[in-house]
């Protein structure tokens, strides 16, 4: 692979998001962006932010929704590196990328990087709750992942990635973040989403509480840890001799803790109730009745299913996280002040949108199956 030219081109979508804006503010740290050797251009959807990313920060924004393919696939054939944070499961939009990319490489035999954020989502499975799954997935070795059927979450957009990468005219990467955590740093969304949404349940309830027993595992990232991932990668793609495998081994997990969500919630009841918030440190599970009123249409899926991985390939790329082991229980205080300052009262249901950006929950337009496959009702908003 050629070096690249200078300035280095970024395409970066869902700036104004939790993971997008924190990108974004690393980007903006970094030396060779200060020394002008790197030009940044943020796919954003409204003017209103769109002109304040413009104006505080300087870059240039390009606005335009994900469904406006034309001005995507223009903007994507500009690109070295394409960093996408928006929708973990938007076909229409990455193919537009694609695109875009394919016409740059035909046009100049260069490959652009593409790093796409998928996430964990894929590996759920229906527990509800009520136990813990021993299917742990590994990335070294792809073929679980690959195997997940792609009309599972995520995997369509996914493999979109995986097969142009095989093809050969870019560098595709697929980051499959687990439970994000965190306080951001970018412009505009700063508060990640599940544990503040279990945090504002609780002190709605006077309780903490968990999808039936709770028995059920996931992992969790910090949002600055994943997005030093995101880093570690351009720059290694970027390099002569790129060393981070692609194509059929494009999936990256990048988990650093572990937990079940009756552990957390018990973390939370008893922080809570330390700070005089709640009446009981205990957690209790929340009756199906109570579900939806409390978490929103997803609690099954967002807060009872397992979701297991272990990181492999970011490590050996020399990946360091900095919140490892017991962030993701270090982080509720903090969390909890994001809680205040964005209103007590504010519904702790996680709805469908929020849930496209934690989890890369599928559009309206996949409700229907979704719903079979998890066999959970679930109703837009």
């Amino acid at each position: 692979m050629s070096l690249p030219r200078y300035p280095i081109k970024v395409l970066l979508t869902g700036a104004t998001g939790f993971i997008g804006g924190t990108a974004l503010n690393s980007l903006l740290g970094r030396e060779d962006y200060k020394r002008g050797l790197v030009e940044i251009t943020c796919l954003v959807r409204g003017e209103d932010r769109g002109s304040a990313i413009r104006d505080q920060l300087g870059v240039k924004v390009l606005v335009a929704d994900l469904a406006e393919v034309d001005v995507i696939e223009a903007a994507a054939e500009n690109a070295d590196v394409v960093l996408d944070t928006a929708h973990a499961d938007f076909p229409k939009g990455c193919h537009a990328i694609l695109a875009g990319l394919k016409a740059r490489y035909a046009r100049t035999g260069r490959k652009s990087v593409f790093i796409h954020t998928s996430g964990t989502g894929a590996l759920t499975d229906n527990a509800q709750g009520k136990f813990a799954s021993e299917k742990i997935y590994e990335d070294i070795d792809c073929a679980d992942i690959r195997a997940i059927p792609k009309t599972y979450v995520h995997r369509k957009t996914d493999e979109l990635i995986s097969e142009a990468s095989v093809e050969g005219y870019i560098r595709g990467y697929v980051v499959m973040p687990p439970l994000v955590y965190g306080r951001g740093t970018g412009p505009f969304s700063r508060t990640s989403v599940q544990i503040p949404a279990l945090i504002r349940a609780a002190l709605k309830l006077g309780q903490s509480i968990h999808v039936g027993p709770g028995r059920s595992m996931w992992n969790g990232v910090h949002v600055q840890d994943l997005v030093d991932l995101f880093l570690l990668l351009i720059d290694d793609a970027l390099t002569g001799k790129p060393q981070a495998p692609t194509g059929l081994e494009c999936f990256y997990f990048c988990a650093t803790d572990t937990y079940s969500w009756n552990q957390l919630a018990s973390t939370i009841g008893q922080q809570l109730h330390a700070k005089g918030k709640i009446s009981t440190p205990e957690a209790r599970p929340l009756q199906p009745d109570e579900e939806q009123e409390v978490l929103g249409e997803w609690s099954g899926f967002a807060y009872g299913s397992n979701s297991r991985s272990k990181t492999g390939k970011a490590y050996d790329l020399g990946w360091k996280p900095k919140h490892h082991t017991t962030g993701l229980f270090e982080s509720i205080d903090e969390e909890y002040e994001a809680v205040l300052e964005e209103g007590e009262d504010e519904a702790p249901k996680v709805h469908i949108d929020e849930m496209n950006r934690a989890l890369g929950a599928p559009n309206s337009e996949d409700l229907l199956r979704l719903d079979s496959m998890l066999n959970v009702q679930l109703v837009s908003t």
